[in-house]
């Protein structure tokens, strides 16, 4: 039974000591690391709506905000919204960098005229980029000589650039 007991105690002896040395290098790799997802679409969203009434009857344009310093602008949706005083008159819809290239095209769908207005809508997901300092712009042509009216919204996100 003495012989026992030295083992037991022996055996605990050799566990502690063990344990002493192993056990924080095991505790240690459990450990999670804190990590931050910078870019997620989530953590800075973007979304702008602008309109105008056009003075010019050739065209409709919606300047955005400049995208600020050290930032990229992603729209990932774009809807619009013109109110035509005669059908048939949109030629195209497109999304640019105020004064230079364009990013994409929008079709527009004939909605049902209300009291003599012939509303064309949009609303399309799109990817498009816009580095700091440009100026995001959403324009509408039209093949006639009338006055109307446009409501554009942009949605998507902004990213940190290092």
């Amino acid at each position: 039974m003495k012989n026992r007991m030295l083992q037991f105690a022996g055996m605990l002896a050799l566990l502690a000591v063990l344990g002493k040395f192993y056990a924080v290098p095991a505790f240690a790799q459990i450990k999670a690391a804190l990590v931050q997802v910078r870019d997620e679409p989530a953590r800075n969203p973007y979304y702008q709506q602008g309109s105008c009434n056009s003075p010019t009857f050739q065209y409709c344009n919606v300047n955005f905000p400049a995208v600020p310093a050290g930032k990229r602008l992603v729209i990932t949706h774009v809807s619009s919204l013109n109110l035509m005083p005669a059908a048939n008159t949109i030629t195209s819809t497109d999304l640019r960098v105020l004064n230079g290239f364009i990013k994409a095209f929008f079709p527009v769908s004939a909605l049902p005229a209300n009291g003599g207005t012939f509303n064309y809508a949009s609303n399309e997901v799109t990817y498009a980029t816009f580095e700091a300092g440009e100026t995001p712009q959403f324009l509408t042509f039209v093949n006639s000589n009338a006055n109307f009216q446009l409501v554009a919204i942009l949605s998507g996100y902004t990213i940190d650039i290092p």
